[in-house]
């Protein structure tokens, strides 16, 4: 509202919009001197951070590495025939289809790389998995570094940005830490209770822990190539290597 002054030669001064709730002009409130935040502020700071876009893009990202779970909990054959092969193969290409159809839902504005990203993710688990039926673990591991390991290092970059990496300041220790928490403990077990060899829990850390410091290393490096091929394909060719080295190949 406007308040009217009158002044002594008759004339009217108006003063500046005031508000009508006073509320709304009040100073932040303070305790002991220090801001009190307000309530919703997190949440309000979370969401510029996390659009709605982004949330479905984890959600996309990690999705895959729920497979390994199932080869857990669910008998199957060993090696693995065409009929446990093939939904997994229809189920990948569904997905695949599904987030390039809907690449609105995903992408991020003025994004030109969301194809090859998508397809290459789907070419990397699926060629392990095709290519080395009698041992499923070495694509599950590739698939869980991939999906956990790459997803929660992008998300904690996101919700945490702290002190950048010295070789490539637009990544994060706080992604890298995530990168490693989230992919080793899930991509050991996976590899030690899907592995038909007799695999100890130490000699499954020992072809592991290699295979997610080289994804994680390739996740971090200033390169344009797309973070997926860089990390499924550091992660690919290590559990390849310690695989063969430590426990040796059973066709």
């Amino acid at each position: 509202m406007r308040v009217g002054i009158r002044t002594s030669r008759g004339a009217t001064r108006r003063d500046s919009v005031r508000p009508i709730d006073d509320r709304l002009a009040a100073p932040p409130p303070t305790l002991h001197g220090q801001a009190v935040p307000v309530r919703g502020t997190r949440w309000q700071a979370l969401s510029r951070r996390l659009p709605p876009h982004e949330w479905r893009r984890r959600l996309v990202h990690m999705t895959p590495g729920l497979l390994p779970s199932l080869f857990l909990v669910i008998p199957h054959s060993h090696p693995l025939s065409w009929y446990v092969r093939a939904p997994i193969l229809l189920v990948t290409l569904g997905l695949t289809m599904f987030s390039l159809l809907k690449a609105r839902l995903f992408a991020r504005c003025g994004e030109t790389g969301w194809v090859c990203s998508v397809v290459s993710y789907a070419v990397i688990t699926l060629s392990l998995l095709m290519a080395f039926p009698s041992q499923p673990e070495l694509g599950l591991v590739v698939t869980i570094i991939i999906a956990f390991g790459d997803g929660s290092a992008t998300l904690a970059g996101m919700l945490a940005p702290g002190r950048g990496l010295p070789w490539n300041r637009a990544k994060s220790w706080a992604g890298m830490g995530a990168f490693l928490v989230c992919s080793i403990p899930l991509s050991t077990i996976v590899y030690w209770g899907e592995s038909r060899a007799g695999v100890s829990l130490a000699m499954s850390l020992a072809c592991v822990v290699p295979a997610a410091l080289a994804a994680a290393m390739a996740e971090t490096l200033p390169m344009r190539m797309n973070d997926n091929i860089r990390v499924g394909v550091a992660a690919g060719v290590t559990i390849l290597v310690t695989h063969g080295t430590f426990v040796g190949w059973n066709f």
